[in-house]
């Protein structure tokens, strides 16, 4: 699966830097980060998804770029966070397994296979930016 976007905690200065590299095709370093095989805009749903799952209500799901000089360079916003970091702590044992199989039903997602270990890893990573109190960014590879 090619790399279609990434997904990283960090500041805003981090994620500007992360882009950078990211957009020369340099290492971006290390750090906590997510490679996506699938299409940005699914992250969106997914997070519809996860806060139906996790009864956390509606809020703003939708990317929202950060930099009128890194076009490709988004932050998840904190709704989307709480609700993928819930996923984490949740007492309903099934709850990421259920995000993955309805994520999975999709239209756009139908032909990915087994979501869950991806749904886990990005639950995990907003989980790390709330307890470190840094953003969630996405970075997509273009088109």
């Amino acid at each position: 699966m090619a790399v279609l976007a990434q997904v990283f905690t960090g500041t805003h200065t981090d994620a500007v830097a992360r882009a950078d590299a990211l957009d020369a095709g340099r290492p971006p370093g290390v750090g906590p980060h997510v490679d996506l095989g699938v299409a940005p805009e699914d992250l969106e749903e997914l997070g519809r998804i996860a806060a139906r799952v996790v009864r956390f209500g509606s809020g703003d799901l939708e990317p929202v770029e950060i930099d009128l000089e890194h076009d490709r360079l988004y932050e998840l916003p904190r709704f989307w966070c709480e609700v993928m970091a819930e996923l984490t702590v949740t007492d309903e044992p099934d709850a990421v397994d259920d995000v993955a199989q309805a994520w999975g039903e999709t239209e756009e997602m139908s032909d990915v296979g087994d979501l869950a270990p991806l749904v886990r890893e990005l639950a995990g990573l907003a989980a790390e930016a709330r307890q470190a109190d840094v953003g969630l960014y996405l970075w997509t590879a273009g088109a």
